[in-house]
């Protein structure tokens, strides 16, 4: 929670009024609306990962730092206070205000996400999952471009759950972490397209081939 003026995130969106009545409103504000086409100046994301090892732990920090050095605010569980913490509405809170929702692809997320891990294992993966779930089935069509399958280095598209159609919708390969081996992730969170669709011309105007207007063979 951002308790002090003086100590506020470079990312957090938070107003001094509400830091003055300790309101965490990093967590907790509406996704922001953007007219087509324009860019998210401070793009705010919520990760989703399952606790597969340390290494997998690992490179998603370092994941997370890579996106903050790029100008995305980052919800990530790994830099909460340490306090205990109900996680439930911290994630449901982080999802529902983030710009984008970034599923990390890994072969325990994929068995959580479709409900084929077991019950004692990656609870808060399962929870998160769930809710996504939850989410596409009340507005597909918002949710689909908000969830953003995401490949890091050593993983494939098979680690993604159907419930995300990794083969029906985009996923995201991230190749190295660099604007490089991230750029179509990178453009799809700031919203930067790769290539500007040129202006409408005139109408093309073709003569016919025979008949009244048809110009002389010699002159085709």
């Amino acid at each position: 929670m951002c308790r002090r003026i003086s100590k506020l995130s470079l990312f957090c969106p938070v107003s001094v009024a509400c830091a003055r009545r300790h309101v965490d409103c990093y967590h907790f504000r509406p996704a922001r609306k953007r007219r087509k086409g324009t860019p998210l100046t401070r793009p705010n994301v919520f990760i989703s990962y399952t606790h597969d090892s340390r290494k997998h732990c690992d490179d998603v920090r370092e994941f997370a730092t890579f996106l903050v050095s790029c100008g995305i605010g980052v919800h990530l569980d790994q830099w909460e206070e340490v306090a205990r913490k109900d996680w439930y509405p911290w994630a449901l809170g982080g999802m529902s205000g983030a710009d984008y929702v970034l599923v990390i692809a890994s072969a325990c997320y994929r068995r959580m996400g479709d409900g084929l891990g077991p019950n004692d294992e990656n609870y808060g993966g399962r929870v998160e999952a769930a809710l996504l779930r939850d989410f596409l089935q009340r507005d597909r069509d918002r949710w689909t471009k908000k969830i953003l399958p995401v490949l890091l280095p050593g993983h494939t598209v098979e680690e993604v759950p159907d419930f995300l159609q990794p083969y029906a919708c985009n996923h995201y390969p991230v190749t190295s972490l660099t604007a490089e081996g991230a750029e179509d992730l990178l453009r799809t969170i700031t919203g930067q397209v790769a290539h500007i669709r040129p202006p409408l011309g005139p109408p093309i105007s073709l003569p016919p081939r025979s008949g009244p207007g048809a110009r002389p063979p010699e002159a085709r």
